[in-house]
């Protein structure tokens, strides 16, 4: 499928909702690299959110509390004959609870080992507000005051943790999302300070209906970016646009490879697993998706008076219990569900005591769920004591017993090799022996699998010494480049790529210029999938070398992922260059690269000859990667007018007929097609 069938023209926040089977998806940062070669490698965690607030007195009924129970639900109350017995003797437990008659579908999986309940389920000092509650579970903390100033969220800081070298694109040889959210879902849990978020639109089943999200302003690609603050948030859309559309083709290529074997409920929550079934068998190394189904919070007819068995939290539960068995028997059909482990959450629970509306209110403690080939069945946690209630007849919080971090936490371990320093990371302000706390939710554990705990792949930083010329600036007799701009006091002091069509924002400044400067230019290192990975704006010295701000030749580039990468080379009216050689990273260490002959760059004639040398090909205006009368039409605009200008292409400070030679014998020349499509629109 072509890209352009695949992305669609529209503008949006970065965290506007967007659709997949008629339902929002986000897609959250790059790729999977396994954690180790021991088991941990290829797995996925999907996580379901409840949204609203499950009712989990009326899901998992206390059987030895019954009496208590319907005298607390007058109205309410399912039948006890309608219930459908959990075998305890999976865990060795006590507990007797009864789930709702609508899930038969979980009745299934707990009887075939597939399905745990965590019960008792909170943090210290509940929340009874949706919003907050839902930004307290996403961000891994609790109610307390000292966690108010918490932004990022738990999945994000331990992918973060994992992947500190990720800057919101593929790297190395991983091409999918970190994670991909679904429905409706807050991006809250994956947000990083960093925000390296992208947000992908798919529609259907059909993946010619995949949009992206941003493209345009009124149709049209945006060309130039002023150099403020609008400017810099017109940029970042632009970036989010290309990273976007780098993943999509991604994503169309694993969906058209997947398939389902398993028919689903034709449901929102039904279509979000349907589709997490169909990435995954094609080949998705996504790690954590995250799937949404709303309606939860039932104040009112949560059952139909006189009939207890239906109603709106009857209909909740059978979608649920359905859908997630339909996942997990797709995945069984499939043969990838030993890959898979699905997690449910709900913001908190409600409260015991019916209201007078046949439903029921905010409440404090919840159940969690936890589905999946590896998962230890049965129930963790003593049965909610219906008697011990607070003033407001909700579970008193006291009864606490598992905190939803020690659950994540035990399922980032034991299930995606997080070592004990990454779970302190990605539940900051937490007591150790809280996320420390084992749930032997997960089966698959053994002593070896502690050694193989993921170890995030450090950042290198490198030092690179390039040479180059620009045609126009170089003169034959002397085998150098001229410094008239610096020599009338022209060159400004930041780096000049923000308000041109690079829309490059770096902090790049100087106070005093080397004497022998000639331009500003920008050095961008590309990945071997055609992405950029780093980008610095330095200077162009008249012998061809560039230089960092303190003189220095070899010109440092940090934070970088340990993966081959080429050097791009960019002037403001010159054509670009790509460097055929990829260099491989070592940390600290500094290399030398010229490119100064025609085989040293991609693509044909991508170098003019000047002198006994080659340099970079003068009269690309605009900066499109084509010398045409767009061009033409810049030059003649400023023709005669002095100063620093794109249009001064011999960079003497002056726009004027020797300019015009320059553009004239280079009409018509190509950029590399690859260099200058994915730089720009």
């Amino acid at each position: 499928m072509k890209r352009r069938d695949f992305l669609h023209a529209g503008l949006t926040s970065a965290v506007a909702p967007v659709f997949l089977n008629g339902y929002g998806l986000n897609s959250i940062s790059a790729s999977i690299t396994p954690a180790a070669t021991c088991n941990f490698s290829d797995r996925t965690l999907v996580i379901i959110y409840l949204a609203g607030a499950n009712d989990i007195i009326n899901t998992a009924v206390p059987l030895d509390q019954f009496s208590i129970y319907a005298g607390h639900r007058n109205d309410i109350q399912l039948p006890e004959a309608s219930l459908l017995r959990l075998d305890d003797s999976l865990m060795g437990t006590s507990q007797d609870l009864g789930l709702h008659p609508a899930l038969t579908s979980f009745k299934d999986l707990y009887d075939s080992g597939k399905l745990s309940l965590i019960q008792r389920a909170g943090y210290p000092v509940p929340n009874r507000s949706h919003f907050a509650a839902e930004d307290i579970l996403l961000k891994g903390i609790d109610g307390t005051l000292a966690n108010n100033s918490v932004e990022e969220g738990w999945i994000g800081r331990f992918l973060k943790d994992k992947y500190p070298t990720y800057k919101g694109i593929p790297f190395g040889t991983e091409l999918d999302p970190l994670g991909i959210i679904l429905g409706a879902t807050p991006s809250t849990g994956f947000h990083t300070i960093e925000d390296h978020t992208l947000e992908i639109n798919l529609s259907g089943q059909d993946p010619a209906g995949f949009f992206n999200v941003i493209s345009s302003l009124s149709g049209q690609a945006i060309s130039q970016f002023p150099n403020s603050e609008y400017g810099q948030l017109l940029n970042y859309i632009s970036v989010i646009e290309k990273s976007t559309q780098v993943y999509s083709e991604r994503v169309s290529e694993v969906f058209n490879l997947g398939n389902n074997l398993t028919t689903y409920p034709a449901t929102s929550l039904g279509n979000q697993l349907k589709t997490v079934a169909r990435f995954l068998s094609g080949g998705s190394g996504t790690k954590v998706f995250m799937a949404r189904k709303g309606g939860w919070d039932n104040h009112v007819n949560e059952v139909v008076a006189g009939n207890t068995v239906i109603g709106n939290h009857a209909n909740l539960l059978t979608d649920l219990g359905d859908s997630v068995k339909a996942f997990q028997d797709d995945l069984q059909a499939l043969g990838i569900s030993d890959r898979v482990t699905t997690v449910v959450f709900s913001e908190f629970g409600r409260k015991v005591i019916q209201n007078g509306s046949f439903g029921t209110d905010h409440g404090t403690l919840s159940t969690m769920y936890v589905v999946g080939d590896h998962v230890n069945a049965g129930v963790y946690g003593d049965n909610i004591n219906l008697s011990d209630i607070d003033n407001q007849g909700a579970a008193n919080p006291a009864q606490l017993e598992h905190d939803y971090r020690s659950v994540y936490g035990s399922l980032l371990q034991d299930w995606l090799g997080a070592s004990d320093a990454s779970l302190l990371s990605a539940f900051p302000n937490t007591p150790p022996a809280t996320v420390l706390q084992n749930v032997p939710i997960i089966n698959t554990i053994n002593a070896a699998d502690s050694a193989c705990y993921f170890n995030p792949v450090q950042p290198i930083s490198m030092f690179l010494n390039i040479k180059f010329f620009l045609e126009g600036y170089y003169d034959t007799s002397t085998g150098e480049m001229r410094t008239d701009l610096l020599d009338q006091g022209l060159l400004p002091y930041n780096q000049p790529f923000g308000d041109t069509r690079y829309s490059y924002f770096g902090t790049e400044q100087v106070s005093t210029f080397p004497n022998d400067t000639v331009d500003w230019v920008l050095i961008e290192l590309w990945n071997e999938l055609n992405l950029v990975v780093n980008r610095k704006a330095v200077l162009l010295r008249k012998d061809g070398r560039i230089t960092d701000f303190n003189g220095l030749y070899s010109v440092p580039f940090s934070s970088m992922h340990p993966e081959r990468f080429r050097i791009a080379v960019f002037h403001r009216s010159h054509l670009g260059v790509l460097s055929k050689n990829s260099i491989i990273p070592e940390n600290n260490a500094g290399r030398a690269v010229n490119i100064t002959s025609m085989n040293s760059v991609f693509g044909t004639n991508q170098l003019k000859a000047v002198g006994s040398t080659y340099a970079l090909i003068a009269g690309d205006l605009d900066q499109n990667g084509i010398i045409n009368s767009g061009d033409y039409s810049l030059w003649k605009r400023s023709e005669d007018v002095s100063g620093y200008r794109t249009t001064d292409l011999n960079g003497d400070g002056m726009t004027d007929e020797d300019d015009y030679l320059l553009f004239d014998n280079n009409r018509s020349r190509l950029g590399y097609p690859i260099l200058h499509d994915l730089l720009k629109s």
